[in-house]
């Protein structure tokens, strides 16, 4: 398993952080963006739906029979995924420039 926590769709599979490589953590994610300058209230109203349906059970069973788990409801805000956003350019552009990958 990749990711730093174990997937609950398969709790016996241990991670690659829980041993052979400490710190290793490299996830798949999704994420939903609205139009810029989009109103707050639209904003917020969208955010309150996200929230309510991440922690719908269909939802729930839906991602767990891809793998995957929806996100934590403090992770499905829009800061949250700027944050988060900045922090995997970050971290792919620093991999990719110490590989000396090109695009096309």
């Amino acid at each position: 398993m990749t990711t730093k926590f174990r997937v609950l769709s398969v709790p016996q599979l241990p991670t690659l952080d829980s041993g052979a490589i400490p710190g290793f953590d490299v996830s798949a994610w999704h994420a939903m963006w609205t139009p810029k300058g989009l109103p707050k209230d639209v904003s917020d109203k969208f955010v309150a739906a996200l929230q309510t349906a991440l922690k719908d059970p269909k939802v729930v069973e839906r991602f767990a029979s891809l793998g995957t788990e929806p996100a934590a409801p403090a992770f499905a805000t829009p800061g949250a995924l700027k944050s988060h956003l900045a922090a995997e350019v970050k971290r792919w552009d620093v991999l990719i420039k110490a590989a000396g990958i090109k695009g096309n």
